[in-house]
């Protein structure tokens, strides 16, 4: 607007100019005659929601895969300890919840007290970081899901499914009939893409 223009203008030189003058004076081109201002769409106004469930997590004794003892992690699908802030992506979206990371089998990739997002509805694929939700008796002749491996999915079969862990590096395979949901952990890329 010409009244900045000229505020700037006496900033810069004591003396009102034109506004195509300011630019040039800041180094930039001067905009056409016709030029248009445009807004650009995006959320930047939006209150994000904090309503992301995160479910209790604990570091858990190590469990016996293939005879190596592998990290795994309390996960208490039952108590929500907190909620994140839902990202934009993932708005109307009813199938994620939230995590902290426990303990460091999967560092680099993951370090300990960090948080990450898990949808529940889309199928894991090879190569994905997945939550596996292994099954526990509940001592009422049914099941609960309190232990989970938060780790890379290598192979899926009817059987089995291969995992991997960084820290210490080893592969390793888990029962099918041991594991109650296989859950993908959302890359951040995807997050905020």
């Amino acid at each position: 607007p010409r009244d900045i223009a000229d505020k700037l203008a006496e900033a810069f030189k004591g003396s009102p100019v034109a506004p195509v003058e300011v630019f040039k004076l800041a180094g930039f081109d001067a905009p056409p005659p016709d030029a248009k201002i445009v807004r650009f769409e995006g959320a930047a106004d939006v209150k994000l929601s904090r309503d992301v469930p995160v479910y209790g997590t604990a570091l858990g004794a190590p469990r016996d895969f293939d005879g190596v003892a592998i990290e795994q992690t309390d996960l208490y699908v039952h108590n929500v300890i907190d909620y994140f802030v839902r990202p934009t992506v993932l708005q109307g979206r009813g199938d994620v919840y939230g995590f902290y990371v426990q303990g460091s089998s999967m560092a680099p990739r993951f370090e300990e007290g960090e948080m990450g997002f898990v949808e529940t509805k889309r199928p894991a694929r090879v190569g994905d970081d997945v939550v596996v939700q292994l099954a526990a008796p509940d001592g009422n002749g049914g099941e609960e899901i309190t232990a989970a491996l938060i780790k890379r999915l290598v192979r899926r079969t009817a059987h089995y499914l291969e995992l991997e862990q960084f820290n210490p590096a080893t592969t390793f395979r888990v029962p099918s009939e041991k594991v109650k949901h296989i859950h993908r952990v959302i890359p951040w890329r995807e997050l905020l893409s």
